[in-house]
């Protein structure tokens, strides 16, 4: 009897190897939390692109937005772990957003599993040119002595977090106004219609080389390698610690073949470090990573630590 089931244990097991080493036999999709336009949609697409020639199927982008990012996170969690379904996700859906919601009707820590960081970009703070502000300073002086309106792409981003850590810092009064989306956010700064945002870079770049933008200043520690003109927030007496960035990262339904993650890794790592895709995100002023499996979740430990001290010190809650 115990020899039938170990033999009938081996049989399953080498099936489950060999579909796996098959993989993949159908378009996948790479679920994208946010708008077409915005940064993640960007990264992910560029992604596809290049994980389609690798591996000889299709990487289909999927919009699945809402919810500060948790509608298109969600799918995914409750997705089949059969390898055709993963997540591009930023900070928002992986670290931060647990701090601030009671239930997000899936567990980061729990239902995905992380399969590399492709890359990060500074958040910019970025203005109309009529806003009567030029950088860090300049902005905190005018904020203080009345509201301004900010914009970024929604509720509980890692973007809100930013405009909200500044009014706590510095006693602003910036007002933030979500959007369903970062490209809308940055569209309605381009119209006037508000006069600060608070972007990733992506979305941000043809209008910052255009004129019809102006930076007030990176926020991560150091300059954008990209746009090394803009000032980082840190350079600016009272935020020499500041350091906020969007990164992406690429996210499976937890319990999806092993052998299905390491071929996935291999081929987004390689895609990561062609020449091509890494001038393709750099004009996008987003930087390539592509690390382990065990890397990307100790960088989600460390951020997720991070964010939560900062929910905390805001106060912010989302119900």
């Amino acid at each position: 009897m115990l020899r039938h089931l170990a033999i009938g244990l081996s049989f399953l097991l080498g099936v489950a190897s060999a579909s796996a080493q098959e993989w993949p036999q159908r378009p996948v999709r790479l679920v994208v939390p946010y708008p077409a336009g915005g940064g993640t949609d960007i990264v992910a697409r560029v992604l596809a692109q290049k994980l389609g020639d690798a591996l000889g199927q299709r990487f289909v982008v999927e919009n699945k937005t809402g919810a500060s990012g948790t509608i298109g996170a969600q799918t995914v969690a409750r997705a089949e772990a059969d390898g055709y379904t993963f997540l591009v996700a930023t900070a928002s859906e992986i670290a931060l957003n647990q701090a601030l919601y009671k239930d997000m009707g899936y567990d980061p820590a729990t239902d995905l599993t992380p399969v590399t960081l492709l890359a990060w970009t500074p958040l910019v703070l970025a203005a109309h040119p009529s806003l009567d502000a030029a950088d860090p300073a300049e902005l905190v002086k005018l904020a203080r002595s009345q509201p301004v309106n900010c914009s970024s792409p929604g509720i509980g981003s890692a973007h809100h977090l930013t405009v909200e850590y500044i009014n706590k810092l510095h006693g602003t009064q910036l007002v933030h106004v979500p959007y369903r989306g970062a490209a809308p956010a940055v569209s309605d700064v381009v119209g006037g219609q508000v006069k600060l945002t608070i972007s990733g870079m992506p979305p941000t770049v043809q209008f910052l080389q255009a004129g019809t933008l102006k930076a007030i200043a990176v926020t991560s520690k150091q300059r954008s390698s990209v746009f090394p003109s803009i000032a980082a927030m840190a350079e600016t007496k009272g935020f020499e610690d500041f350091d906020f960035t969007n990164w992406f990262g690429l996210l499976a339904r937890t319990g999806t073949a092993q052998a299905v993650l390491d071929k996935l890794v291999k081929a987004a790592v390689a895609a990561l470090q062609d020449s091509q895709v890494r001038e393709a995100l750099k004009t996008q002023a987003a930087e390539a990573v592509g690390n382990t499996q065990a890397e990307f979740r100790d960088f989600i430990r460390v951020e997720s630590a991070k964010y939560a001290r900062i929910v905390e010190l805001t106060g912010i809650r989302v119900k």
